[in-house]
């Protein structure tokens, strides 16, 4: 039997770009190049990253060599529960700016391999 890759496979493959070790953008292109490039990026920078970026950020040692997909996947449903309320778009477009102007490298590298 064959798995099909949905968009919880996404998301997981794109929590990689957050962790706490070298980065397999090579993995995360092959699950990533199945979906519409457009559409990885809105993932990543309204549903991934707002829930990762702060390991990334963090000086403090305690940080992810993975994220728990229960946890990422919870948390991604409670931030589409919040997307169509007017306050929440607002904040959640002045984050989204914030992180592709923060995470514009790694984008870009994972952009290049889509």
């Amino acid at each position: 039997m064959e798995h099909t890759l949905n968009e919880e496979d996404l998301y997981v493959a794109l929590s990689d770009l957050f962790v706490d070790n070298e980065v397999d953008y090579n993995h995360i292109a092959s699950v990533a190049k199945l979906f519409p490039t457009s559409y990885v990026e809105h993932a990543l920078f309204n549903y991934v990253a707002p829930y990762c970026y702060h390991n990334a950020l963090t000086p403090v040692p305690s940080v992810y060599y993975f994220f728990d997909e229960d946890e990422l996947l919870s948390a991604i449903d409670d931030i589409k529960k919040k997307e169509n309320r007017s306050i929440n778009k607002i904040k959640m477009r002045i984050l989204a700016f914030y992180l592709k102007f923060r995470f514009k490298y790694a984008w870009q590298k994972l952009k290049s391999l889509l």
